[in-house]
């Protein structure tokens, strides 16, 4: 039989399955789209549990019998999951075999009596059996779809009722349902009764349509079905359409006999629902049986159309970008099971970080995550739970199966404006029984386009090999240059399901990758991987030793959240605690963009001109409530209002008067905007650096002026040479070139240490990822250990000039005891003043070297006592070459214990290192590249001559150093010892004194992203 034949056979025969409904004689599995609201009655809570780690359940085959004790059994809470609730270990993306026997009581009220009596699970992994009162109801193996069963030839009221469910971790579909993610059982969702007449509205269809006069149609498809399969009979419909003020637009009532009924609602003006304007209407169903209402359903309303116009993807007719994240319903304690207030935080923590975009990995989410979708306006890709267990999808025997679980999300999901798109499942083999599923997708709402996320490649051998029938294509996890060049290649739009993926705090190229989907237009957006970490909470045998890489995030040294290495992946922690990257998505999908980040300025008035736009898609930026300041060093100099009048997706220059009538040569002036939507939190920031004539070369001037010089003196020895000056002495182990900095008033060393050769950085979790995909074999492409001590000293030359002292030394730096061939040789400058301070210049080259080089340069430590660092450059968080668009450029301020501290501060003109009281170094340098990290509480101090990007989650950066590549790594920069009350005078004023000293900002013991 040929492949289009099998299609053919096998749509039709499912269509003609869902014509003849789902329904059996006595009981049934139903997976109704209606959740009602009246009449029900809660069954979550306390039930007896017992779990058997096997799929066999032995002697307790005959558990959900009336008289089966299970007095003794364990409490379990449901809805929850058992290995959460200590009865199995949790596994991550493979599930133990095993069964959960549940069984609970219930009583009913006698008004239910002559009803029909429905139990509804909402949600249960993997498959299973329910039995009431000791006789089988049915059964369900699609986890993350609803279904409810009739129970009313089941039920009684002279007594309770007893409840037994079987759950296996084992049916045939169940590796569809794993994820990727941890692999969690048990009855996760609300269990729930209820009631309805014989006569029911068994199914609707909200759909609406746009005029070309911009007046809309809602088009409502209304299906009746008798229970006890008699005529429909003496039956009407009223249909009630209220704005969203409240205000009834339209009103309809009919009389029917047909099992289906169609109602057109005209909406004259309407307003649509959009991200950015989620209006949403009010539809008020009611059913009419006998001139009694026997049913109501209320219904939000979003009045929207979808459309594809060549490769532009739009709504309500205009281009959208999407700018998104993917998503697991996970949390720490209780796994999949959420409230409705944990699933609202994270919706509302998506919006301020700018987000428009949410798609459900890998399966249809908690039916509350989408109402609030819909209100809130956040635009969702629903996906059909058909991922993993690719093996299945060559078995036509799974056929059924797969159009089962693609319809039964429809029927639940189908009425929400928020979702946009329909998922067939995610980087499944595009099989013709997938293809058969998604065609099945099409015709039962032609209203969303579909689409089937791959990664890899879209085209082999100059062939597409995703069918002409899809609408969108979505690849994954690909670069900005591939973007770039699709968009001139491809015939339909495409959306990034996945891309950018954040593994521990990689995140590199998100703005590149970005920027080219937002300037291309068959480019709709895409979504990052993924919001949160995927952690739950776990209890440690033993204290974690904080000495080794750890690949979780730990509370205290007992308690943590279990991430393991494929879940450290999130823009939050798991306990929802933004990281860097949620900032830095925040920035890149922020709706107002500033492109300019410095401009020249004179004393006296300037008109500063600058670039910005718009990444709304229906809404102007005047409707944005902006401010600016204008500060000297860290003081308001000037400030004002600002409205950009700008449309969605366009880009206007935009004139700002400022006067500097202050010719103060030692200041820094920096431009600080901030733009907040009406009434709610801020939704960007940018900074622009008014820049003088040689505005920093005068600073540094300045601050060399106010040292103090005076008589110095020089002890030559053999092994060392000590320079004294006024305030400071210095002293040089010629041996091992160690520096030993102190001050006469405190003898304590400021900078007690060797000046170190640096090729690489501490490794964090990312880091790790990135050096065994260059080096799976080995491992060792990074260089261990990374700050190399002097091997040998080939020359040492000193001498003094007028109030200089010189020293200059030829060194070797060899790799290790594996690489004695692998070396760094060059020369080292050291120049002393009188004054105290120590100018360093270095001139590195490797010899023989392989690997790569994450940072180079030199480095130096500080002393325990030293815990502050201030700098003026780029920050506040650590950057690099694909990860930089964060920072602005000012005076910013870290305690060294805070998470936020190790990593890579670029354009540094100086740095300030000092313990509470004012004493330390300030580093001066030219738009630097300076790394910190804290090792043994003491804080390592680098500049970088050279530094890699950090890629994405198992990928070599874009932006790397290989080390045969490297000819040179050379820089130079002044250390100026800080005495407490004695700082130069410019200083003081740079930076404030005595200084803000900022607390810690340390939420965990210890995690992941902590470098050793």
């Amino acid at each position: 039989m040929k492949i289009v034949k099998k299609e053919i056979f096998f749509t039709l025969f499912f269509l003609s399955l869902i014509k003849a409904s789902l329904f059996a004689q006595v009981g049934f599995t139903r997976i109704t789209p209606l959740y009602p609201t009246q009449n029900q009655i809660s069954l979550n809570g306390t039930w007896k549990f017992k779990y058997i780690p096997s799929v066999s359940v032995g002697m307790y085959s005959l558990f959900y019998s009336d008289d089966f004790d299970v007095s003794k059994w364990d409490n379990i809470k449901v809805p929850g999951h058992w290995e959460l609730q200590g009865f199995a270990e949790p596994t991550y993306k493979s599930v133990n075999e095993g069964t959960g026997l549940y069984k609970t009581n219930f009583s009913l009220p006698p008004t239910l009596k002559n009803k029909q009596i429905f139990i509804r699970f909402e949600g249960v992994l993997y498959a299973y059996e329910v039995f009431i009162n000791g006789k089988e109801v049915g059964n369900w193996n699609s986890s993350f779809n609803a279904a409810s069963f009739n129970i009313s030839n089941f039920v009684r009221f002279d007594r309770k009722n007893t409840l037994a469910v079987k759950v296996s971790t084992r049916s045939k579909c169940y590796l569809f349902d794993i994820s990727d993610c941890w692999a969690l059982s048990g009855i996760f969702r609300d269990v729930v009764l209820f009631s309805t007449t014989d006569m029911i509205i068994d199914d609707y269809t909200v759909q609406t349509f746009l005029n070309d006069d911009q007046s809309a149609i809602a088009k409502l498809t209304i299906k009746l079905r008798n229970l006890k399969n008699l005529p429909i009979e003496n039956c009407s419909l009223k249909a009630v359409l209220r704005s969203p003020e409240g205000k009834i637009i339209y009103e309809k009532f009919i009389e029917t006999k047909l099992a289906e009924n169609y109602i057109k609602m005209p909406v004259a003006e309407p307003e649509f629902w959009s991200a950015e304007t989620p209006a949403l209407y009010s539809l008020e169903l009611s059913l009419i049986v006998n001139g009694q209402e026997q049913q109501k359903i209320n219904q939000k309303v979003g009045v929207r159309e979808i459309s594809i116009d060549h490769t532009v993807f739009k709504l309500n007719g205009k281009a959208i970008k999407l700018r998104g994240v993917d998503y697991h319903d996970l949390v720490p304690i209780t796994g999949r099971t959420l409230s409705r207030q944990q699933i609202l935080n994270d919706l509302l923590l998506m919006k301020k970080a700018n987000i428009n975009f949410l798609r459900t990995s890998h399966y249809p989410p908690d039916r509350r995550r989408l109402d609030l979708c819909d209100s809130l306006g956040i635009y969702v890709v629903c996906e059909v739970p058909i991922s993993f267990g690719s093996g299945n999808l060559k078995d036509s025997t799974f056929q059924n199966i797969l159009l089962q679980r693609a319809n039964a999300t429809l029927l639940r999901d189908k009425n929400h404006p928020s979702i946009i798109l329909w998922s067939i499942g995610n980087e499944n083999p595009l099989t013709p029984i997938c293809e058969v599923t998604g065609k099945f997708v099409k015709q039962a709402d032609p209203t969303r386009p579909i689409c089937y996320p791959q990664i890899g490649t879209y085209f082999n051998e100059n062939k597409a090999i995703i069918p002409d029938f899809v609408d969108v294509y979505t690849p994954h996890y690909e670069n900005a240059e591939w973007v770039k060049n699709f968009a001139k290649e491809t015939n339909r739009p495409v959306i990034l399901t996945e891309y950018a993926h954040g593994l521990g705090l990689s995140f590199g190229n998100l703005a590149d990758i970005w920027q080219q989907m937002f300037r291309n237009k068959s480019f709709t957006g895409g979504a990052v991987w993924d919001f949160q970490d995927q952690g739950i909470l776990q209890k440690a045998d033993k204290p974690v030793d904080t000495s080794k890489l750890t690949y979780d995030v730990w509370i205290d040294s007992l308690n943590y959240y279990k991430t393991t290495l494929d879940g450290a992946d999130g823009m939050v922690y798991a306990d929802r605690t933004p990281q860097v990257d949620y900032w830095q998505l925040r920035k890149v999908y922020a709706p107002v963009q500033i492109i300019e980040s410095e401009l020249p300025v004179t004393w006296g008035k300037n008109e500063l001109k600058f670039s910005v736009y718009n990444q709304y898609d229906f809404t102007n930026l005047n409707t944005l409530s902006g401010e600016w300041k204008l500060y000297r060093n860290q003081n308001i100099y000037l400030q004002g209002t600002i409205a950009i009048n700008c449309e969605p997706h366009d880009t206007i220059t935009c004139s700002l008067p400022v006067e500097l009538t202050e010719n103060r040569e030692n200041s820094v002036f920096l431009l600080q905007f901030e733009f907040r939507e009406a009434g709610k939190n801020k939704i960007y920031e940018h900074t622009i650096k008014l820049s003088t004539p040689a505005q920093f070369e005068k600073i540094k001037e300045s601050i060399r002026k106010d040292l103090t010089s005076g008589l110095w003196e020089v002890d030559k020895k053999e092994n060392t040479t000590s320079i004294q000056t006024k305030d400071f002495q210095i002293r040089i182990d010629k041996k091992n070139l160690k520096i030993n900095l102190t001050t006469q008033k405190k003898k304590a060393p400021i900078i007690c240490s060797g000046i170190y050769a640096r090729t690489g950085r501490a490794l964090k979790m990312a880091d790790v990822t990135v050096r065994d995909k260059i080096d799976p074999d080995k491992g060792d492409c990074f260089w261990e250990p990374y700050l190399l001590k002097t091997n040998q000293v080939n020359s040492f030359i000193e001498n003094a000039i007028e109030k200089e002292y010189r020293i200059s030394a030829k060194e070797t730096f060899i790799r290790g005891e594996k690489y004695l061939n692998q070396k760094i040789e060059g020369e080292i400058q050291y120049s002393i003043e009188s004054t105290g301070k120590l100018k360093i210049n270095y001139c590195l080259s490797p010899k023989n070297a392989n690997g790569v080089f994450p940072e180079a340069g030199v480095s130096f430590i500080l002393p325990t006592s030293i815990s502050y660092f201030h700098w003026l450059g780029d920050g506040p968080f650590a950057s690099y070459p694909d990860k930089f668009q964060l920072d602005n450029f000012g005076f910013h301020a870290l305690h060294k214990n805070d998470i936020n501290f190790n990593g890579n501060r670029s354009n540094v003109e100086i740095a300030v290192f000092t313990d509470k009281l004012g004493n330390g170094i300030a580093v001066v340098a030219n738009k630097a590249n300076i790394s910190v990290e804290l090792k043994e509480n003491q804080i390592v101090v680098s500049h970088n001559s050279l530094v890699s990007g950090l890629g994405n989650k198992k990928t070599i950066p874009s932006q790397i150093n290989w080390a045969k590549d490297v000819s040179e790594i050379k820089g130079e920069f002044e250390i100026i010892p800080l005495q407490a009350g004695c700082w130069p005078a410019t200083l003081k004023e740079l930076f404030g004194y005595p200084m803000s000293f900022p607390k810690p900002f340390k939420p965990f013991y210890y995690s992941y992203d902590t470098s050793h």
